[in-house]
């Protein structure tokens, strides 16, 4: 979104000359089915959810009998783009208040928060901040800390249409508050003043984000789609809503960990906290791989630092391939002795122990399964982006 001849400019000067969207989705009608973008940048929207619907009972493609207890063979549909989803491709409970369901829209650049979701008390609120269109362009993932806060990635090269110019690549994770109170409220005027949004800080080492987890603070990994590489991100401080220090970010990347990116499928992780494992869902290689995040040798700075933060890599990380073969895997719910995965290109979900044996799949009606969540109860959730439907797995 920065002018190429002057990549740390304060947003502000660019939008200034231009309040155009960014231009940066690799493939719109893919996630979309051809739908638009809607929503209007620096909104918010409430309705009360239309009653959810269940799909008929769809047996697991290894049976009728699902070994593992968050498959089941009944489908309840709780959103739909009725609420504002807009190729809805990431779902988080957040920890901090976990009757909140957010989930994360690629077209729209913002959220969709219900409130008591799949309850007959359930309602939803659609939120895009001011600024969304580089803080949060075209979303692909999601991951909350404990502490009402978390951090997105973004598939987008930072295309700002600011006059005739290529992409800049100063794009990557952002961290955001989920105060009610301050996300996409604070920081709104347009063009801005001395706040760009209400996002509390972002490190731009990352363009075409596909995945993203959260380790401890404010430190998470990235799965880097442009680079091929894994990087783990620390905004240690944030610099307050709508800030512009990055100065004391910690930038680490893993050089010769390598991904795959495939347009507009998100590649999902998760770090096993007790064991500093970090399971990867490498989509474009149709793998699952787990990385060592104790592992590996600091080789020092890297060249290209946007942000005058520290920035160093890392090489001979130890990295186990768990997992080949797969269809376009996307989702990613880790769980205590085993992982769940979403297979886009098949529309199952199907169950790993954490060596990676099959134990368990099941068959889904989405048209295209992106992220996966466990709730609050224990139970399974999906994001269709190709229906636009945010679905709980019933027994």
């Amino acid at each position: 979104m920065l002018p190429a001849m002057s990549p740390r400019l304060s947003l502000s000067l660019l939008l200034s000359l231009s309040l155009a969207s960014c231009g940066g989705d690799p493939n719109p009608g893919d996630d979309a089915s051809g739908t638009e973008a809607t929503g209007e940048p620096g909104t918010t929207s409430t309705s009360t959810a239309t009653e959810p619907t269940t799909e008929p009972t769809t047996s697991g493609t290894t049976g009728e009998a699902h070994v593992v207890p968050e498959f089941g063979g009944t489908f309840t549909v709780i959103g739909t783009a009725a609420d504002g989803l807009n190729a809805v491709r990431d779902l988080e409970f957040n920890p901090a208040a976990p009757e909140q369901l957010w989930t994360f829209n690629m077209l729209s650049h913002g959220v969709v928060i219900y409130f008591e979701p799949g309850t007959a008390q359930q309602t939803s609120e659609e939120r895009i901040d001011a600024y969304g269109q580089h803080f949060m362009a075209y979303v692909s993932s999601a991951a909350f800390t404990d502490d009402n806060t978390f951090a997105t990635c973004q598939e987008s090269r930072n295309e700002w249409n600011v006059g005739p110019q290529d992409p800049d690549d100063f794009m990557g994770p952002a961290l955001w508050p989920a105060d009610l109170d301050i996300f996409a409220k604070v920081g709104q005027a347009f063009p801005p003043g001395e706040q760009e949004g209400s996002h509390l800080d972002m490190l731009h080492q990352s363009p075409l984000c596909m995945g993203i987890a959260h380790e401890a603070g404010n430190a998470f990994w990235a799965f880097d789609g442009h680079h091929g590489n894994i990087v783990r991100y620390d905004f240690q401080s944030d610099h307050g809503p709508g800030g512009g220090d990055h100065s004391d970010g910690i930038i680490t990347r893993y050089v010769d960990v390598t991904v795959t990116r495939t347009g507009n499928i998100p590649g999902h992780m998760e770090l096993d906290h007790a064991t500093g494992m970090l399971y990867v869902v490498d989509t474009g290689a149709g793998r699952i791989f787990r990385l060592d995040t104790a592992s590996g040798t600091n080789i020092g700075t890297l060249p290209g630092d946007w942000d005058g933060a520290e920035y160093t890599g890392v090489e001979g990380a130890e990295v186990k391939v768990l997992v080949e073969g797969l269809d376009e895997p996307s989702g990613l719910a880790l769980l205590a002795d085993r992982l769940l995965v979403s297979e886009h290109g098949t529309g199952d979900i199907i169950a790993f122990d954490l060596d990676g044996q099959e134990i368990d799949r099941m068959a889904t009606p989405a048209k295209r399964i992106m992220g996966i969540t466990i709730g609050p109860a224990g139970d399974l959730w999906y994001a269709d982006a190709g229906a636009n439907e945010i679905v709980r797995v019933d027994p």
